[in-house]
C-alpha cells in the first residue's frame, strides 16, 4: 500500500505542477482590462499630436510654396500662375494634387499679381482644427471654425 501511496502522491504534485504552468482566466482577463485602460488613456494623446503634426505640415507646405510662387511670379513677367497645376515641377505632385497630410490645399488667381491659397482640413476636428490662408502677402492667417481668409487672425 505504501508504494501506491507514494505513486498517487507523485502523480498528484506532477498534476499540480502542470496545471500552475499557465494563467487562470481570471488572470489573462486582469491583463486585457489594464492593457485596454492603457490603450484609452493613450489614444487621446496620440489623435492630438496627429493634428499637431498636420498643422505643422501645412504650414510648411503654405511656406514652401510661397516661396514657390514668388519665384514663378519672379520668372514669368511677375504673373502668377493660372493654375495650381502650372507649379508642376516646383512642388511635390501631391501637393498639387490638392491634399497633403490631412488637408485640402486651394489656389486661387485673383489676378496677375494676387492670388490666395487655402489649406482646410479633410476632417475638421479629425485631421485638423485650423483652417489656413495666405496671399500674395505672405502673411499666413487661420481660423478654427471656417475657412480663412484675409480678416482673419495671424499665423504666429
Amino acid at each position: 500500500m505504501k508504494g501506491q501511496a507514494r505513486s498517487f502522491l507523485v502523480k498528484e504534485r506532477k498534476l499540480k505542477a502542470q496545471l500552475s504552468l499557465g494563467f487562470t482566466l481570471v488572470e489573462i482577463m486582469i491583463v486585457i482590462a489594464i492593457i485596454i485602460i492603457l490603450a484609452a488613456a493613450l489614444l487621446p494623446n496620440i489623435l492630438r499630436a496627429q493634428i499637431i503634426s498636420n498643422e505643422a505640415t501645412a504650414i510648411s507646405n503654405l511656406r514652401g510654396t510661397f516661396t514657390v510662387l514668388q519665384i514663378y511670379y519672379n520668372d514669368h513677367n511677375r504673373s502668377f500662375p493660372q493654375e495650381f497645376s502650372d507649379l508642376s515641377g516646383y512642388i511635390s505632385q501631391k501637393l498639387i494634387s490638392g491634399e497633403k497630410s490631412g488637408y485640402l490645399f486651394n489656389y486661387t488667381r485673383d489676378s496677375a499679381d494676387e492670388f490666395h491659397l487655402n489649406a482646410n482640413p479633410r476632417t475638421h476636428k479629425r485631421t485638423g482644427e485650423k483652417y489656413f490662408y495666405l496671399d500674395e502677402t505672405g502673411i499666413m492667417r487661420y481660423d478654427l471654425t471656417q475657412e480663412a481668409d484675409e480678416n482673419d487672425n495671424i499665423t504666429e
